[in-house]
């Protein structure tokens, strides 16, 4: 029950028990009834003051209530200045105080909920960190600066044959061979700010045997001075490189002292490698050709046909097929190729390997042996051939001296003398290609031999609207040559020339010189020559001409290669052929 209805009750109670008293007075001794009421009145009275005396005493005693049931934010409202609003400024005050406090003690609650957590993470994490230290496929050291184990893995003493006691008893520099501990101090010096590096070294196990490792270092602790050292083992892949290193010198070593041409190109087409060889043959330095597109070393008339042959190449994987490659100087070389494609794990092209092989030399010595049989068989037939036509044409003379009476058998007898001179002219020529006169070698200008050709046969040729144009300037430098047998070449390569232009057309002559020879070219716009008859022209017998002997070129060639010069042709199918002799330019007049 509220005090302020058990003060209301008291005052009600006093007042009836009053009013009661009166009335049995009044039994005994007459009293005035309005008395008897009193008592009441006064009652209910005290009843009214005293509920409103004691109302702030109940709203205060209703916070309390509230605020012990919690409600820490809960205002009586009471703003007197006597003592019950002072008790109820102090009660509010202190209710804010257990608020702030009780906030205050679920932020410590929760502080120490999240330590808890962060505690357990720090454990687990430290599990985990442990589990990897202990199970890494490497091994790790613990150390202080100066070497003193303080920690290490299974993996290390597995590693190095120590338990991990022995390995806590060892400094961590004694693990290295002397002769190793310069490697790991200059790798020190080579990352002085970072703290952390990487080098390979040598470890000695505990049987004493040296395993090869690769140290990954870094800094736990610079107050402390720890380190932590990651030890791979690399043993077998140190042997491996070994293995491989060894393989690549010997490999190298066979190349560079080969005596054919080695050589490796990228998927471009670019030289990637060339041995000396390679490098001593064609005349370039290996700075030169290393970079340098293939088909810049390829014979300039066989470009195309190297293109194709390599794409045939990339198909097939390997191919063996002649080649002319081209010197710095521009000096042809005829060889065999030997090819490899190489490919990745993708079956993707990557480039080719390949090995020439210089036959020019070869096939100089066969050629020669083959015309030095030739010219025997040839000398053969022409002694014999020449000894019938001997006695064929004696017998035509004597008959014709005879004066036979028949006009038509004197006609006979001196196509038969013509036919007589025509054959003795051929084999004048078998014997000329089998024994090449060495003549009368002196000093010449050439473009005085051109020039007298040209002259010769400049007026027979216009008839047949074939014009010569010298466009050689001035004097050539001075060859040693026989006069006689470079004007016959002249003469023959012009007549060819002329043979080649049935509806006319010109022939020009040129010279040039590298300063170690000197050329005479003789261009004419005539039907040309196909590739496949280039190749056979110098092959004695042969010939495209309905009437021709095969020899003309042949014995040509020949005159040339005993100057110690050589002969080309380059031609085009319908537009013409340039004849290049190339006679070496006299030592002493080209050092005068």
């Amino acid at each position: 029950m509220k005090l302020v209805h058990k003060f209301g009750l008291t005052f009600l109670a006093a007042g009836g028990i009053s009013a009661a008293v009166f009335v049995l007075i009044s039994t005994i001794r007459p009293v005035p009834i309005l008395l008897a009421g009193l008592p009441l009145l006064a009652s209910a009275g005290g009843y009214l003051v005293s509920a409103l005396l004691l109302k702030p005493v109940g709203k205060l005693l209703y916070g309390l209530d509230m605020i012990s049931t919690g409600t820490l934010n809960y205002k009586t409202g009471l703003e007197t200045s006597d003592e019950i609003g002072q008790i109820a400024r102090s009660v509010e005050a202190v209710a804010d105080d257990f608020q702030r406090a009780t906030v205050a003690l679920d932020l410590v609650n929760q502080e120490n909920d999240d330590f808890r957590d962060m505690q357990k993470q720090l454990s687990d994490r430290e599990e985990y960190y442990r589990r990897l230290f202990e199970y890494s496929n490497d091994a790790v050291f613990i150390y202080e600066f100066d070497g003193n184990i303080l920690d290490v893995n299974n993996k290390a003493s597995e590693m190095l044959g120590y338990s991990n006691e022995e390995m806590k008893k060892i400094s961590f520099l004694d693990l290295q061979p002397k002769t190793e501990l310069s490697k790991s101090k200059a790798a020190v010096r080579t990352n002085p700010k970072t703290g952390s590096l990487r080098f390979e070294t040598r470890f000695q196990r505990k049987d004493e045997s040296v395993i090869d490792v690769e140290i990954s270092s870094s800094i736990v602790n610079i107050k402390k001075g720890i380190m932590q050292s990651i030890v791979s083992n690399i043993t077998e892949r140190k042997q491996i490189e070994r293995s491989l290193k060894e393989s690549e010198e010997k490999f190298r070593t066979f190349m560079e002292t080969a005596t054919d041409l080695m050589f490796m190109m990228d998927a471009e087409a670019r030289l990637t490698y060339v041995n000396t060889a390679m490098c001593h043959t064609l005349g370039y330095s290996r700075e030169e050709l290393v970079g340098m597109p293939f088909q810049e070393i390829v014979d300039r008339d066989h470009i195309e046909e190297a293109k194709a042959r390599r794409q045939e190449l990339i198909e097939s994987g390997e191919n063996v097929l002649p080649m002319t490659w081209e010197t710095k100087l521009r000096r042809k070389i005829q060889g065999e190729m030997k090819a490899v494609a190489i490919y990745d794990n993708d079956g993707q092209f990557r480039g080719i390997r390949g090995v020439f092989r210089d036959v020019t030399e070869r096939k100089k010595i066969e050629e020669s042996q083959r015309l030095s049989e030739l010219g025997k068989l040839a000398a053969d037939v022409a002694h014999e051939v020449k000894n019938q036509i001997g006695v064929i044409a004696t017998r035509a003379n004597v008959s014709l001296l005879r004066n036979p009476k028949e006009k038509e058998i004197q006609e006979d007898i001196r196509i038969i003398l013509n036919q007589c001179e025509h054959a003795n002219g051929i084999v004048k020529r078998l014997l000329l290609f089998s024994k090449p006169s060495k003549g009368d070698f002196k000093i010449i200008d050439p473009a005085d031999s051109a020039l007298f050709v040209s002259k010769l046969v400049e007026k027979q040729f216009s008839q047949h609207n074939v014009q010569i144009i010298n466009a050689i300037e001035g004097p050539l430098p001075p060859v040693r040559a026989d006069e006689k047998q470079i004007q016959e070449v002249f003469l023959n390569l012009m007549r060819n020339a002329f043979e080649a232009m049935e509806s006319g057309g010109t022939i020009t002559l040129s010279a040039v010189s590298d300063g170690e020879d000197v050329e005479i070219q003789f261009t004419d716009t005539g039907s040309g020559i196909s590739d496949a008859d280039l190749k056979r022209i110098f092959d004695p017998f042969f010939t495209t001409k309905e009437n021709g002997t095969g020899l003309g070129l042949s014995v040509c060639y020949g005159i040339i290669r005993a100057h110690n010069g050589d002969l080309k042709y380059t031609s085009q199918v319908g537009r013409g052929t340039t004849a290049r002799v190339i006679l070496p330019i006299e030592p002493m007049a080209q050092s005068g």
